[in-house]
């Protein structure tokens, strides 16, 4: 698989903390949860988890979206995070354990973008209780890693 060069668009820059937060809603949309759920090991009828780990897929999300405003636009960065942030206290039905996902997810994220998934990854298995092999983490993490360009490469 080739990887496409990472390029952002000349309007990020000048984008609202708005409308950067529109943008990620219609990308978390449009992602492969599906596939999160593959490389977990949870099969189309396990419905129980997969609703126990569809906020800890958007957690991640978030996080990673984070990433990618901190690298593209760092002056916009914490302001558009906040509002997504407060955008959902109205939307999610328990927001204080949410947002206390969220900020535990943070944790395990790199830095940078740029730097190793890994030890996401694993925090992603031990979430969902299985011990990955080195395939599988190794797969989790790539997985990560398209996404947070996903979210780089479409921030406007």
């Amino acid at each position: 698989m080739r990887i496409p060069v990472t390029v952002v668009d000349a309007q990020a820059g000048n984008a609202s903390p708005e409308a950067l937060v529109t943008t990620f809603e219609s990308l978390l949309a449009e992602t492969d949860v599906e596939g999160f759920f593959s490389l977990l090991g949870i099969g189309r009828f396990s419905l129980s988890r997969k609703k126990r780990m569809q906020p800890v897929f958007t957690a991640l999300c978030a996080g990673l979206w984070h990433l990618a405003l901190q690298r593209a636009v760092p002056d916009r960065c914490d302001e558009a995070y906040g509002r997504y942030l407060d955008s959902l206290w109205p939307k999610v039905r328990d927001a204080d354990a949410y947002m206390v996902l969220v900020r535990d997810m943070a944790r395990f994220l790199p830095e940078r973008g740029g730097e190793n998934f890994t030890p996401t990854a694993r925090e992603v298995f031990r979430r969902v209780g299985r011990e990955p092999d080195q395939a599988a983490l190794v797969g989790m993490a790539l997985f990560l890693r398209r996404l947070y360009d996903y979210f780089f490469n479409h921030l406007m």
